[in-house]
């Protein structure tokens, strides 16, 4: 299986939650940006309500710009995958030097964005780039263990944001199952009855906003030092 430890295994897990984040995040601004500039230029404010996080923006357009790619807005999109860049830095023994060259890559096209403006097509070629990641770890990755604390990472950020942004049951099942599969291989400590209350939520595909919040606790509470 190979040795890991801790603090690897804490950086591959954090690594996997961060390249998601930005990844799934740029999927679902795709969709906003539509509706910021066609419909309800207020459609931000519910979005940073779901995320959690502060609304500090003026407008619509101050929050494209400065969501994405503000360096010193610790919850933008470049301040995000940063922190999956300096996560993957101390594992390039154990991801690749061409795997972390992609984060880097996309972490130059947010730079390029923000003296351009250009975001739409940015934005495409950066998830691009980020989906050429997740495809060389499978390669250059040598075990099962290190690759599932990535993806176990990866996927339970993903479970976190389809809660919080509105995906239907039937795919946050799916990733639920995905999630299961990564943590059983991952050696993560797991709070196996909130995960076995999870999976009961889930299952059960009740689709209120309660049984959200109640999943979204249970996300929070899976993970034991």
């Amino acid at each position: 299986m190979g040795y890991v430890s801790v603090e690897q295994g804490d950086h591959l897990f954090w690594l996997g939650r961060y390249v998601e984040r930005v990844c799934l995040t740029l999927h679902y601004l795709e969709e906003l940006y539509d509706v910021l500039l066609d419909s309800d230029s207020s459609a931000y404010k519910q979005f940073c309500d779901r995320l959690n996080i502060p609304n500090v923006y003026a407008d619509d357009m101050d929050f494209i710009t400065h969501y994405q790619w503000d360096k010193n807005n610790p919850d933008s999109l470049y301040s995000n995958l940063s922190r999956a860049y300096d996560n993957g830095l101390v594992l390039r023994n154990i991801i690749s030097t061409p795997a972390l060259s992609y984060i880097q890559m996309s972490l130059d096209l947010m730079e390029e964005g923000a003296k351009t403006g250009a975001y739409a097509l940015l934005n495409q070629q950066v998830v691009d780039y980020l989906l050429a990641f997740w495809g060389i770890l499978d390669e250059k990755v040598g075990t099962k263990h290190k690759r599932s604390l990535i993806k176990a990472g990866r996927y339970l950020e993903r479970l976190d944001m389809q809660l919080r942004l509105g995906a239907d049951w039937e795919e946050l099942e799916i990733t639920l199952g995905k999630l299961i599969r990564r943590l059983e291989g991952s050696g993560i400590n797991i709070n196996k009855d909130k995960l076995e209350a999870l999976t009961y939520l889930i299952e059960s595909q009740k689709g209120d906003d309660i049984s959200r919040l109640q999943a979204l606790s249970l996300i929070g509470e899976l993970v034991e030092p």
